[in-house]
């Protein structure tokens, strides 16, 4: 029953993560800018353990890509997971 809870928290986490780096991506001005993981929990409203783990969750789905302190988002699988249609 607890692995099963801890799915699903895992997977709301991803679509919170999912739907805020979405979100942030759409601003043109967010070229260069600095957003840490602790920036993110705050804004997805989870913990930095969730975001964490979210991360890698993505990444290892090629939604993001990690890259020394710089992260390349593919939006288009992002909206596949937060349920968005594209424009």
């Amino acid at each position: 029953m607890t692995l099963l809870a801890q799915d699903r928290s895992l997977i709301q986490a991803r679509k919170l993560l999912a739907k805020v780096l979405f979100e942030y991506t759409m601003d043109n001005k967010t070229e260069g800018r600095h957003l840490s993981q602790q920036n993110l929990a705050m804004l997805a409203g989870i913990s930095w353990d969730m975001v964490h783990a979210s991360l890698l969750s993505l990444q290892n789905e090629g939604a993001v890509r990690i890259e020394r302190h710089r992260m390349v988002v593919n939006r288009d699988f992002l909206q596949n997971v937060i349920g968005v249609s594209g424009k």
